[in-house]
């Protein structure tokens, strides 16, 4: 069903812009500046409620439709499966010491730079590989019965942050991106 694995890609896209916006505090982080926690934490809360949540359970329904299909993919499949859970353990990870440094806990740069990096490396090459692999098979591979199945175990949620209409939570990260936008015009 292209249409789904139109959302799989734009979601992707969101998720590489939110994984940008990281990048940038993490260089103030790493400059010794004063980065955005807010902002970071937001992008993590997001990350772990809706992309750990939503996008990659569905990813594992077509995960493992695609290895039941063609047996030479089951070890990546499983290797992106065994990631999800190391995502989501990342992901977290670094919420919790957001969430710390953000109620005046003390914490150690290098703690949060490094668990913010984990989680950021990991989910850029996690999404290169079902880009250039796993998409493009499950494109040829499933059918629509397959896409039905699918769709009938995961509720369809509408995007709390880039969808029509963002929820309040996600303010102040909706208005970020929109400036960002701006911005790049």
């Amino acid at each position: 069903m292209p249409d789904t694995l139109a959302l799989w890609h734009a979601e992707h896209v969101n998720f590489s812009r939110l994984l940008g916006l990281l990048d940038e505090q993490l260089s103030l982080f790493h400059d010794g500046a004063a980065p955005d926690y807010a902002l970071m934490l937001d992008i993590m809360f997001y990350m772990t409620h809706y992309s750990d949540v939503l996008h990659h359970p569905k990813e594992d329904l077509v995960f493992a439709k695609i290895k039941e299909r063609d047996a030479t993919m089951a070890k990546t499949v499983d290797d992106l499966h065994r990631q999800h859970a190391r995502i989501h353990a990342a992901g977290a990870e670094l919420v919790r010491q957001l969430d710390d440094v953000i109620n005046g806990t003390i914490a150690s740069r290098a703690s949060i730079e490094a668990a913010a990096r984990e989680y950021v490396d990991g989910l850029r090459k996690h999404m290169r590989v079902e880009e250039s692999d796993v998409l493009p098979l499950a494109a040829t591979l499933l059918d629509g019965h397959d896409w039905s199945v699918i769709h009938a175990k995961i509720a369809r949620v509408q995007d709390p942050l880039f969808g029509k209409h963002p929820e309040q939570r996600y303010a102040s990260l909706h208005a970020q991106i929109a400036r960002d936008a701006g911005a790049s015009r």
